[in-house]
């Protein structure tokens, strides 16, 4: 008869520490530098955290924390999911969803953030646990030989070039004013800033180091790219790639400036970057195609509490529908809200009325941030329209333009 290891007990972790053994085995088992756990440990709540052990060693680790997210009508706090690890020997023995099932039912039984959300390595994983895909990101690749970009209003904008060290002020002032533009953003203390602007030497590979183009308006920062090079020869011509960490700007004459920057930078013969889907330089380059965007999955976003999760966000329209939601792992969403909006929000109380909309807290989640289709999720099958025009009256009222998108992985 095959033995199994012993059921772990979960528990707050003490510190980052505690989860180190198994994050680095989880991950392959590269080790890191003490400059990466000193950035992991600024961020870490060790007791919002969990870790699972047995015999006094770690098994299972999962970090929480407590972020400031731009949803639709505003910043709201989300609690956020990382880390997320078993170890070998203990995986397919139901430790991940006991990490999971004990943070959305400390969060609801606490009356704590009432959203999570999560970004994945596999992105198969989560939806199990009610967390719906939330936002998209755009990989991009444009070759030099496809830069040209049409032209903007706004006048000309001076771009400057050094490490972002130089720039810790404009970074912040732009990141600032940009942070409220799309929902899935986040609002950064300084150990997160501090962490944007990361630079691990042994994380660069062939690349080199962290370089930062600012663009100024007026003398006063506009805009920032955060980029690097990775150097490549074809035939002995240079083919670098300009991999973009981060682009925000203010205003779109200081985006296309940067774009343009980028684009001409020395011995480049690409610019990569992970963008909004809807990003303004794919409706700017005049051969839009040769940039070959490819999406990836982002956030997953979970609701804890549906009624308290659907009267913190915005919406694009009134409506008043009534929804029929299925959430087995968080009882206490499973029954029927009816949800009204108007322009001071939303009010989402428990009802008896006949249900408009039947559907599950993984497809509410991928609502939330309003990068999803409703429609979408109706004509897969996913959601099933019981009033006849509901679906469309809904996905109205959820949708948010412009998209949603998360630079962080957390």
């Amino acid at each position: 008869m095959t033995e199994f290891p012993a059921a772990p007990e979960i528990s707050a972790a003490d510190s980052w520490e505690d989860l180190v053994p198994v994050v680095e085995l989880a991950y392959g088992g590269y080790g890191h530098s003490a400059e990466y756990h000193a950035s992991a440990a600024s961020i870490f709540e060790p007791k919002r955290s969990l870790v699972a052990r047995t015999g006094g060693r770690t098994r299972g680790t999962c970090a929480v924390y407590s972020l400031e997210m731009t949803l639709p009508g505003g910043p709201r706090a989300v609690a956020g999911l990382g880390y997320l690890t078993v170890a070998p020997e203990y995986r397919r023995r139901g430790v991940m969803r006991a990490m999971v099932l004990r943070v959305l039912h400390t969060l609801h039984d606490s009356g704590a953030e009432p959203v999570a959300a999560l970004n994945t390595t596999e992105a198969g994983i989560y939806g199990r646990f009610g967390f719906g895909l939330a936002s998209q990101a755009a990989k991009v690749r444009i070759p030099r030989h496809a830069r040209e970009l049409r032209a903007t209003a706004g006048g000309e904008r001076t771009v400057r070039i050094g490490g972002p060290e130089e720039h810790t002020a404009a970074i912040a002032a732009v990141h600032a004013r940009c942070v409220g533009e799309r929902p899935g953003m986040l609002r950064r203390d300084a150990a997160w800033a501090a962490r944007a602007v990361l630079d691990l030497p042994d994380h660069r590979g062939a690349s080199g180091r962290l370089l930062c183009m600012v663009a100024e308006a007026d003398g006063e920062p506009s805009g920032y790219a955060l980029y690097r090079l990775t150097s490549a020869w074809e035939d002995s011509v240079p083919r670098y790639e300009v991999s973009v960490r981060e682009l925000f700007a203010r205003d779109p004459a200081s985006g296309a400036a940067l774009w343009r920057a980028l684009l001409d930078v020395d011995l480049a013969g690409s610019v990569v970057a992970d963008r909004p889907v809807d990003d303004p330089v794919l409706a700017l380059l005049t051969d839009p195609r040769s940039a070959a965007p490819v999406l990836r999955d982002q956030l997953h976003v979970r609701l804890v509490d549906v009624d308290r999760a659907l009267e913190q966000r915005g919406y694009a329209a009134e409506i008043d529908v009534v929804l029929d939601v299925t959430d087995p792992l968080c009882p206490w969403n499973e029954r029927r809200f009816r949800l009204r909006t108007g322009p001071e929000g939303g009010e989402c109380r428990p009802t008896t009325a006949a249900a408009d909309l039947e559907l599950t807290a993984r497809e509410l989640g991928a609502l939330h941030l309003g990068g999803t289709s409703l429609v979408q999720l109706a004509r897969a099958g996913l959601v099933r329209e019981l009033r006849p025009g509901a679906v469309r009256a809904a996905a109205t009222a959820f949708r948010h333009d412009p998209a949603p998108f998360c630079p962080v992985v957390f």
